[in-house]
């Protein structure tokens, strides 16, 4: 068994057999009192105050040299990556949005239309077919008419591409 016992200027830890005759907080005299008693185990196997504290450590993961670390790049090449990203895709959509609404195309119906006064052949082309690229249909308009060049006067008789619903 030992015995803390309070003395006036610290604490002691006895063992032996000479602690049980000192009774727990007996007498208010000054010197020494019990002030706990309790049972060890094994004598021997106390650690030392002088000998650090062994911690039990519980390996649940592999080694940390198993694992890589990825570099980090410099933040201002991560945003230029990301951005150019972002531009490429935003590119693709809206060349996919132009396939699908037809702005890429034009129609293959035809229409004979007159050329009025002070019209160019781009106001013909946006005229009949406005859901199209004006610069493919007044290309179109040359070849269907045998045009040289945009020279064109009012009144004269065009085969168009026909775009209006």
């Amino acid at each position: 068994m030992a015995v803390v016992i309070g003395t006036r200027n610290s604490f002691e830890l006895v063992d032996g057999a000479g602690a049980e005759d000192v009774a727990l907080g007996a007498g208010l005299r000054p010197g020494p009192r019990v002030l706990r008693r309790f049972e060890l185990a094994d004598k021997d196997s106390r650690r030392p105050a002088t000998r650090a504290r062994r911690l039990a450590v519980h390996r649940t993961s592999p080694d940390p040299a198993a694992c890589q670390v990825r570099p980090r790049r410099h933040p201002a090449l991560e945003f230029l990556a990301y951005s150019a990203a972002a531009a490429v895709f935003a590119a693709l959509l809206s060349l996919l949005y132009l396939y699908a609404s037809g702005a890429t195309t034009v129609p293959e119906r035809t229409n004979v239309v007159h050329v009025q006064v002070g019209e160019t052949l781009w106001d013909v082309a946006e005229r009949n077919a406005p859901h199209s690229d004006p610069d493919a249909v007044v290309s179109r308009i040359r070849d269907l008419n045998d045009l040289p060049d945009a020279d064109i006067t009012p009144g004269q008789p065009l085969v168009v591409p026909d775009g209006t619903p």
